[in-house]
């Protein structure tokens, strides 16, 4: 496989099945039978044919293509973010066949694995909201500098951290975007109808690893607090603030069950400015410290896969 990353000083010649490239001419895409390709554009256009069909992407938009591809490049006039990976970089038991396989649903839903279906699907272009460019850009930049720099024994996991960021946003304006039942349920998210209360749900999403406030939320979404706070206990069950926590801690089971980096990271990177705090509130949601979910969930799913 040619697109990998290899460790250098830290878990030297350890193999990630990922390579990022920065501003991709996306000259002579070589994916076929090895690699998917995601491909985030953040500014400009590119043009693709595939299969006799011209697929046209303008930004801000991701472009995923699976192994089963071999996509031709007619122009490309952006300012761009590709990753060649594997699945498998995103869990090792994540092969080719298994995600095709009739039970790949069932198990990524029991054990919160990426469910790919826009890559499954065939769906070439995802539009990105404008709410979430700022948060997928940092994890661009992220992924790029843990693989890059490999400045610790976790490179290879921080990358994949931010990585799952990315590919949770993509499920996410996957399922947003789309009319489809099959996209409406592409992620664990819940689907909002209010469009104005969607954008305010959109915002908490992209930002959730900052200090938000609810007079923020409010505005973001074009509604008053009352609104607010009305629209999203009836279409979700919770507050603001609630949903804020909750989507905080959503992200950091994936990042507990899926990588190796330490929990004070999780928390930090989750919003959480204290791991006391972060402990706290994830041990009232689910019943388990931070470290015994991350354990327990690895085993259960080793054993389950098995």
């Amino acid at each position: 496989m040619g697109h990998v990353t290899v460790g250098r000083r830290y878990s030297k010649d350890k193999v990630a099945f990922v390579e990022c490239v920065r501003d991709d001419k996306l000259n002579n895409i070589e994916i076929k039978d090895e690699c998917f390709l995601l491909t985030v554009l953040f500014e400009g256009s590119a043009l693709f044919e595939l299969e006799g069909k011209r697929i046209e992407a303008i930004a801000p938009c991701f472009v995923c293509f699976d192994e089963t591809a071999n996509p031709k490049t007619i122009s490309n006039n952006s300012k761009s973010f590709s990753v060649y990976f594997h699945p498998m970089f995103l869990n090792v038991n994540m092969s080719f066949s298994l995600i095709r396989s009739g039970f790949y649903g069932d198990i990524a839903h029991a054990h919160d694995m990426f469910l790919l279906r826009p890559f499954l699907e065939k769906e070439y272009v995802i539009p990105i909201k404008e709410n979430h460019i700022e948060r997928i850009e940092a994890a661009c930049e992220g992924m790029e500098r843990e693989l890059s720099e490999q400045r610790d024994w976790y490179w290879s996991c921080r990358g994949r951290s931010y990585f799952m960021e990315i590919i949770i946003a993509l499920e996410r304006m996957y399922g947003v975007m789309g009319h489809g039942t099959k996209r409406a349920t592409s992620d664990d998210a819940p689907t909002i109808k209010n469009p104005r209360l969607r954008d305010a749900v959109l915002y908490i999403e992209g930002h959730y690893s900052q200090d938000l406030s609810l007079a923020r939320i409010a505005v973001e979404g074009g509604l008053n607090h009352t609104s607010l706070t009305k629209l999203l206990k009836e279409e979700t069950g919770f507050t603001a603030m609630e949903y804020l926590m909750n989507y905080r801690i959503r992200i950091a089971k994936k990042q507990l069950a899926f990588t190796e980096i330490p929990v004070k990271d999780v928390a930090l990177r989750c919003g959480f400015k204290t791991v006391q705090h972060f402990s706290r509130v994830f041990k009232a949601q689910t019943g388990e410290t931070p470290a015994d979910f991350r354990k327990n969930a690895v085993q259960k799913r080793k054993e389950e896969i098995k």
